[in-house]
């Protein structure tokens, strides 16, 4: 018996590799595997246009269908379902997502990855979970499936263009790929968007906040403060502002909702929705965030909506709202409430704006009246923002919910009394608290 090198064993242990390998044999016969590749590599190759006017709808689907017949005939390729199943095989594989539309259709997995043929996982509930009756034969099948998938949605992807980052708009999808030389193993991420309008009940059973929470969160978009919804990635930011959006801002104020891809489905009867678009072509233009917030303020809105600070878009939303335009909403990654404030500044640094940092942080505090922090889909603190201190250099923040942990362990949320200044705003626009 050779020497075992204990190290790589007890890696590979803890890590069930022994196991993965064997869990991860294709589970389609190898005859099957091989005509579906073959025949979906020849449609990418020569009729990846057809591909995508299919998908979107503005080419018919009998055309594929008679393109992938033609070829099943021409090269004499047939299942055990005959050839009828073969052509079905074929376009189930081309048109919808294949190995992974039950993953696709699982309304409780939010992301899915694959790190290489015999490594896929889906994340539920924010845990990654190992998916062995998912596999592909190695890197040519799988890149394949790549090619496949972006074709849906009018994308190429070749070793020059190696790393793509698109999304499918029909099934509310972000799709990041890489294949090598970049990518050392192709790779697929596919992000799902949660598009479900959730009411009130199902956040506080959720315990993403409680009654006291939500009424006061009203009280706020009553009184028109502008608020920013901060939090770290899948935090549940966009789900919270949708409901915010839907549900506590009257349909007699007409609002822009301004983003980079179209994720927030408002359900809002007064409004018009604004997204972003990358150059296409070398005589398309580009539109950015900055070019929606500069448009947007031109629309005499009575309320400007930002899916999400990521640039120099900051420097021209927190002067509107510094400006007279109130009663706004926008969220921000960020780790705590104070690092909120921190990452608006450096985006508004982008601008290349004549002014200092400190500068750039006394206008977001006269921008800004309300931060909402938010943490695995649980409202954990509020602070009502109350001025600039110039001696401290600093965002002066007021906390009015904080979350700590009493005797036992367990989360408890810290209401504290508003402050003069904050009751003042409240009672300026009309709203007692």
């Amino acid at each position: 018996m050779g020497a075992v090198n204990l190290a790589e064993e007890s890696y590979r242990r803890k890590n069930n590799l022994g196991l993965r390998k064997q869990a991860s044999e294709p589970h389609y016969p190898k005859e099957e595997l091989d005509i579906v590749f073959l025949v979906t590599e020849e449609i990418l190759g020569d009729y990846s246009d057809v591909v995508y006017g299919v998908s979107t709808g503005t080419k018919a689907s009998a055309v594929l269908e008679g393109l992938v017949a033609q070829i099943i005939t021409d090269r004499g390729y047939q299942l055990e379902g005959g050839r009828e199943g073969t052509i079905k095989a074929v376009l189930d594989n081309i048109m919808r997502y294949g190995v992974l539309q039950d993953l696709i259709d699982a309304p409780d997995i939010t992301d899915i990855f694959i790190n290489g043929p015999q490594n896929v996982y889906k994340r539920v509930n924010n845990v990654d979970v190992f998916c062995p009756e998912i596999s592909f034969r190695d890197n040519r099948h799988l890149e394949q499936y790549i090619r496949t998938v972006l074709a849906k949605v009018g994308q190429r992807i070749t070793q020059a263009e190696c790393l793509v980052d698109t999304r499918d708009v029909k099934n509310h999808i972000r799709i990041n790929a890489g294949i090598p030389p970049t990518a050392k193993t192709p790779y697929l991420c596919i992000r799902k968007h949660t598009v479900a309008d959730f009411a009130a009940e199902d956040f506080i059973r959720e315990g993403t906040f409680t009654p006291e929470i939500q009424d006061f969160i009203a009280l706020a978009m009553r009184a028109r403060l502008n608020t920013l919804i901060a939090g770290p990635t899948g935090s549940g930011k966009t789900t919270l502002m949708r409901f915010i959006a839907s549900n506590f801002i009257p349909d007699d104020e007409r609002i822009v909702i301004m983003e980079e891809e179209e994720e927030l489905k408002i359900s809002h009867s007064n409004q018009v929705d604004l997204e972003a678009k990358k150059k296409a072509g070398e005589n398309d233009q580009e539109v950015t965030l900055d070019d929606l917030v500069r448009n947007g303020l031109r629309m005499a809105m009575r309320r400007i909506l930002l899916g999400e600070f990521r640039g120099k878009e900051a420097f021209a939303l927190i002067r509107a709202f510094g400006t007279g335009h109130d009663g706004g909403l926008v969220t921000v990654h960020a780790n705590d409430i104070n690092n909120a404030i921190d990452q608006i500044a450096v985006m508004m640094l982008y601008t290349n704006a004549p002014l200092k940092y400190e500068h750039l942080k006394m206008l977001i505090a006269q921008a800004l009246n309300l931060i909402i922090y938010i943490e695995n889909y649980r409202i954990t603190d509020i602070a009502f923002v109350n001025g600039y201190d110039h001696q401290q250099q600093t965002v002066l923040l007021e906390p009015i919910l904080e979350t700590e942990r009493d005797a036992s362990g367990n989360l408890v949320y810290v209401w504290h009394p508003l402050s003069d200044d904050a009751r003042r705003l409240f009672w300026r626009r009309g709203v007692s608290v």
